[in-house]
């Protein structure tokens, strides 16, 4: 188990203090490496695993190693960009830090903890007598001192040594230094600078990583021959080192107040969205986080959902969803309509909107789900009401189709009265016949009635594999007589093989009897406005297959629609009949159910010469 903790020092120094034996406490970049390792180790096990499976397959074991260059060249890029981040930080900082020092009229050089000269700066030039060219790069810092070599305070620090050992070289001239933690100070004569030697006040102070470990050392050294103005020259150093510190520290805690501050709102938004928020991984759609809301939706703990994926909050498969999720591109965000979740095996409908994002250094998704149900549900009412006033309109059609029928039995009824008070007998021949003709019609008055039953019926916003020419033809069933009345011809173009759609019949019906209705009555408009004029009243629908869809159009030769009105058509309750001949639903229900099935509609009309609605639905094999 990897655990990334905080940078606090003071956590730090509780978890130094209080861990079990066996845990190691390791730096960021330390963590990183080992992050890389176990994915690298992982990707590792897999292609072994996966080469004794291959071993007689020359192509798999070569895909399977392109993938694995390909997944150890991520892991090396990403390393790389973030080390050349970091980097290019280090350099800032170490510029930064050179031409401070560079800058600095007082004396002062760099180890790091090897020990190394990283800077020895000009004023250290001048009072020492040694170029930096000679110093930096090496460990003879002791050089400019000492007459043999031996550690100078600055190698002190870097070496962390205990007083007793100090003591050694210094005896009781050092002391800790009273404006800087950790710093050590001393005042003390050398012989081998200038012409007679200088007495000089050094102090030496360490430089620390994030976690608070030494890592190096600076050193300043001040000519106290003249130590009134060198002690004040160190005063105000030392006092602009403090306040650049305080100044970093103040910053520092502001901006830690503000990430504090932003999580806090974030997290508050978050769990307070009204509609349920899903964080999950783009390529296996396993969820990473979800808000408080989706709880309550998917009546599921948090835990319960964590250990979900995505798709096992469908209520069916929805390969075409999950295939979209997955190839989401950077900045892309997605609106699915209508979906089916589930919440304990209880289906309901969701909108869902989806968007890219990353996440902890990975592509993932963020996705949120409404709950539609009531709408849905309101709006299935308002179509089954459409439907039952749709049935109200067709009724005298559809009692003509069950007139005849009867008046078929009725004659048959008749005609073995009149031979049984006769005395005749009645011929197999005339029985079967007879018997066989009362048959066909009691099964077409059966087909009528189930018709009228099954489009009667409520449907549900369901999607299974039909043939789209059936919904058109089951509309001649309610619809035929009526037509033929009104007068009107109809041409069906279909195409013979069928064309496949994902749908439900019932409500494709629906949408074909609200067009045919209107061309029926676009077209009584125009005989009443011409009067006796002939003219071909014409109701063609073609079915036909164009780039991967199914095209239907269904054409009049009717009065047309006005183009000031023609984008009003699909608006709910407009409409252009008469009070008491027509909702204004019609159009607008059918916009929508088109629209459920992924579908568009389209108009061209001219007035007075007819129009064309085109529908155009995405095929399937």
């Amino acid at each position: 188990m990897i655990i990334e903790l905080t940078g606090n020092n003071e956590v730090l120094g509780e978890l130094k203090a209080s861990k079990p034996e066996k845990v190691c406490l390791i730096d960021h970049f330390e963590a990183m490496s080992v992050w890389d390792y176990l994915q690298i180790e992982d990707e590792r096990a897999r292609i072994i695993r996966d080469l004794h499976t291959y071993s007689a397959d020359p192509e798999r074991i070569k895909e399977e190693f392109e993938l694995f260059s390909k997944h150890l060249e991520k892991i090396v890029d990403e390393r790389t960009r973030h080390l050349q981040s970091v980097e290019r930080e280090l350099v800032e900082r170490e510029r930064a830090l050179s031409q401070i020092i560079e800058g600095n009229t007082i004396p002062t050089f760099v180890i790091n903890k090897e020990h190394i000269v990283t800077h020895w700066n000009t004023a250290c030039e001048i009072l020492t007598g040694y170029r930096a060219e000679e110093i930096v790069g090496t460990n003879k810092q002791w050089l400019p001192f000492r007459p043999e070599e031996r550690p100078i305070m600055a190698d002190v620090i870097v070496d962390e040594m205990e007083e007793e050992e100090i003591e050694k070289y210094y005896g009781q001239i050092w002391r800790k230094s009273a404006l800087i933690s950790g710093a050590y100070e001393a005042e003390e004569f050398f012989p081998h600078i200038g012409e007679t030697g200088r007495w000089l006040f050094f102090t030496a102070a360490p430089i620390r990583d994030a976690n608070g470990k030494t890592v190096g050392s600076i050193e300043t050294l001040w000519d106290t021959s003249e130590r009134r103005e060198a002690q004040d020259a160190l005063q105000r150093a030392h006092d602009e080192l403090e306040a650049r510190v305080e100044e970093r520290t103040a910053e520092l805690k502001r901006l830690n107040e503000d990430l504090r501050t932003s999580e806090e709102r974030y997290k508050t938004l978050f769990d307070n969205a009204p509609n349920s928020i899903f964080i999950m991984d783009q390529k296996s759609l396993d969820l990473i986080d979800v808000n408080a809301t989706a709880f309550e939706t998917y009546r599921q703990s948090k835990e319960e959902l964590l250990k979900s994926n995505f798709l096992d909050l469908l209520h069916e498969e929805d390969k075409d969803l999950e295939e979209a999720l997955q190839n989401l591109t950077a900045h892309q965000c997605v609106f699915y309509p209508r979906r089916r979740h589930q919440r304990r095996g209880e289906p309901f409908y969701v909108n869902i909107v989806a968007c890219h994002a990353r996440h902890m250094g990975s592509d993932c998704i963020i996705a949120t789900t409404t709950d539609i149900t009531e709408n849905v549900e309101k709006e299935a009412q308002l179509i089954q009401a459409s439907k039952l006033a749709t049935l109200g309109t067709l009724a005298s059609g559809m009692a003509h189709e069950l007139t005849q029928p009867l008046n078929v039995i009725q004659v048959a009824s008749d005609y073995f009265l009149k031979k049984l008070k006769r005395g005749e007998e009645i011929s197999k021949d005339e029985l079967r016949s007879v018997a066989e003709e009362i048959g066909s019609h009691v099964d077409r008055a059966a087909k009528v009635i189930k018709h009228m039953r099954d489009f009667a019926r409520q449907s549900d916003l369901t999607r299974t594999r039909i043939n789209v020419n059936d919904p058109i033809k089951d509309v001649f069933k309610v619809m035929g007589q009526q037509l033929r009345v009104h007068q009107i011809e109809v041409e069906l173009e279909l195409q013979p093989e069928g064309i496949y759609i994902m749908a439900e019949h019932n409500r494709l019906e629906q949408v074909f009897i609200n067009l045919v209705t209107n061309a029926m009555y676009a077209m009584d408009d125009k005989g009443l406005k011409l009067g006796n004029e002939k003219w071909r009243r014409l109701l063609r629908i073609r079915s036909f297959n164009a780039d991967g869809q199914a095209v239907i159009t269904v054409s009049d030769t009717g009065k047309g629609i006005p183009e000031d009105i023609r984008d009003k058509i699909f608006e709910p309750f407009f409409t252009t009949r008469k009070v008491g001949q027509g909702t204004g639903l019609g159009m607008s229900i059918s916009y929508r159910i088109i629209s459920d099935y992924g579908g568009t509609i389209e108009v061209e009309s001219e007035v007075d010469a007819g129009t064309t609605f085109t529908l155009k639905f995405p095929a399937v094999e």
